[in-house]
C-alpha cells in the first residue's frame, strides 16, 4: 500500500489589498474594504500562530498559493502586493525569509478568463436580466473553479521534491482538499467552517 505523503491545507479569504490580483473575486466598496481588512489582519495573525505551532522546516517547505500564478514573477509579485499593505502577502513574505520556497501555484490563463468572467458581469447593463446574469456567471465561474483546481493538483504533485513539506493555502470556495485526499494525507490547521466564524477559529 502506498504511503501517503502529508500535506498542510489552510482556507483563507482574500483581503481588499489582494484585488488587483487576478483571482481576485470580490469588488467591494471602500468602506466594505475599510471593515474587512482589520478582519482580515486578525485572521492573518491567527494562521501565523497556528503555523508557528506546527515548527516546520522552512528550508523543506513549499507553499502553494491561491491565486499565484506560474509565470517566473512570483516574487515580484509578492513583493509588488505586500507593498501594498495586503495581509497575505506581508505573510507570505515572512515565511519566505524563514527560506520557505514559493511556487507559481495557477494557471494564468484560467486566472485571466475569471478575472474577465467578474469584469463582463459588473459592466453589464443594470437595466438587463440581472437573475440570469449572475446564474450564468455563477455555472462559468464553477467550471473554471474545477479547472483550476485540477491544475493545482498537477502542479503540486508535479513540483513536489523527495523530502518536502507542502503547505497550501486557498480560497474557501475551492475544493482542492478533496482531491488532494486522493494523493496525500491533508492535514487541516483549520476546518472549512463558515467563515462569519472565522476569527473565533483561528484564535481558539
Amino acid at each position: 500500500m502506498k504511503e501517503l505523503k502529508k500535506l498542510i491545507y489552510i482556507p483563507i479569504l482574500h483581503s481588499r489589498e489582494d484585488e488587483s490580483h487576478p483571482s481576485s473575486k470580490s469588488r467591494l466598496s471602500e468602506a466594505d474594504g475599510n471593515r474587512k481588512l482589520p478582519a482580515a489582519e486578525e485572521m492573518w495573525k491567527g494562521i501565523a500562530t497556528k503555523i508557528a505551532e506546527l515548527n516546520l522546516p522552512w528550508n523543506q517547505t513549499r507553499i502553494y498559493f491561491d491565486g499565484m500564478p506560474v509565470c517566473g514573477n512570483e516574487m515580484e509579485i509578492v513583493k509588488r502586493l505586500s507593498g501594498s499593505g495586503s495581509p497575505s502577502f506581508l505573510f507570505l513574505s515572512e515565511l519566505i525569509l524563514k527560506n520557505a520556497k514559493l511556487e507559481g501555484t495557477e494557471n494564468l490563463e484560467l486566472l485571466l478568463k475569471e478575472y474577465d468572467l467578474l469584469n463582463n458581469l459588473l459592466m453589464k447593463d443594470p437595466t438587463k436580466d440581472m437573475k440570469a446574469t449572475i446564474a450564468e456567471y455563477q455555472l462559468k465561474s464553477r467550471e473554471l473553479l474545477l479547472l483550476r483546481d485540477e491544475f493545482i493538483l498537477t502542479r503540486i504533485k508535479s513540483t513536489l521534491q523527495s523530502g518536502d513539506v507542502p503547505i497550501v493555502f486557498m480560497g474557501v470556495m475551492h475544493r482542492l482538499d478533496k482531491l488532494l485526499e486522493k494523493d496525500f494525507l491533508v492535514s487541516y490547521v483549520i476546518y472549512r467552517l463558515p467563515f462569519r466564524s472565522f476569527q473565533a477559529v483561528y484564535n481558539s
